[in-house]
């Protein structure tokens, strides 16, 4: 029964850090992040559409290094839940803190690059909504595991 709980548990919490990192990737990556009519910006790491009207071709590199940074730090949190996962079915693991660790580390750059985003432009779209909603699941999912590493695992 023991193991039964635990397994699951780690399959959900799995299933959604890997929907956290596949939707934190697409808004990401999409062009969606603010249409401004004065700077006729499209996209996070897209340049202008308007050579005229843009003075900066592209955001800052300190973006481009919290967001892959983000990126990494939930592709670690991912792979270590699904092998911790894998490995410790049946006994107690201190190496799960990773997991929470991770989580919280990509929620807080996840959240000072929509604080130096918002710096820059104004992000008004669905992909900054969604990365806004990616933040908080990093969170809620950060406090969720460190529950689920209390009863299974420490």
């Amino acid at each position: 029964m023991y193991s039964n709980q635990k397994l699951a548990l780690d399959l959900l919490i799995f299933v959604f850090i890997t929907f956290v990192i596949s939707t934190t990737i697409l808004s990401i990556s999409t062009p969606n992040w603010n249409i401004n009519v004065n700077h006729n910006r499209t996209g996070l790491f897209q340049q202008c559409l308007s050579t005229c009207c843009c003075q900066t071709k592209e955001l800052n590199r300190t973006i481009t290094m919290l967001s892959l940074f983000s990126i990494i730090l939930l592709l670690i949190g991912t792979s270590s839940s699904f092998l911790l996962m894998i490995t410790t079915v049946a006994h107690r693991n201190r190496y799960y803190m990773f997991v929470p660790l991770t989580l919280f580390g990509a929620g807080v750059t996840m959240t000072l690059t929509f604080i130096r985003v918002y710096e820059l432009i104004h992000a008004n779209s669905y992909s900054a909504y969604i990365f806004l909603i990616d933040i908080v699941l990093n969170y809620v999912l950060g406090g969720i595991t460190i529950l689920h590493g209390s009863l299974f695992y420490f």
